[in-house]
């Protein structure tokens, strides 16, 4: 038996208002993964997470994730301002097990629109295991813009470039 992981970190600046969405979508996180329905939506939160089912507010919030009874990011959350940049929050994900990609990529892209319009989010990610097994290390990278996420897994790449497709 081996245990296998998928490990990330990366920090970023957003405004305090895409901070505070960040919060309530952890917070809306923790309460559906402990079987507690979220109530409370803010306004903010609603307009980036519309419903997609009428009868449930989770619905659109619940549409990030590749398994929606899953709703679970994978990373520690950490965030404030600081003495040196006190007009902007700081953001830092970070996970040595389940690192979650495709589910905070959505996150980033609905939550921080105006610092996505500056410039994008990028980040990478490693996969390893706890032996020596062939196949079961990889990783990959993610580019968040305004408008559009690219996301791609090392075998990808590799993939085109044996190839010949990566110049």
């Amino acid at each position: 038996m081996a245990d296998s992981y998928v490990q990330g970190s990366f920090a970023f600046t957003c405004s305090h208002a895409e901070m505070a969405l960040l919060e309530e979508a952890f917070q809306a996180s923790y309460d559906l993964q402990d079987e507690r329905t979220p109530t409370d939506f803010t306004p903010e939160f609603l307009a980036v997470f519309p419903p997609t089912s009428p009868d449930d507010p989770c619905s659109g919030f619940l549409a990030i994730f590749p398994d929606c009874d899953f709703p679970n990011f994978g990373v520690d959350f950490e965030g404030g301002n600081t003495l040196d940049q006190p007009m902007v929050s700081t953001v830092i994900f970070s996970s040595t097990t389940d690192f979650q990609p495709d589910a905070l990529a959505g996150l980033i892209q609905r939550c921080c629109q105006a610092t996505l319009r500056e410039a994008p989010i990028g980040f990478e990610w490693a996969c390893s295991c706890s032996r020596a097994r062939i196949g079961e290390f990889s990783g990959g990278w993610c580019a968040i813009f305004a408008d559009r996420i690219e996301i791609e897994t090392t075998g990808e790449a590799l993939s085109r470039a044996l190839d010949g497709g990566i110049i």
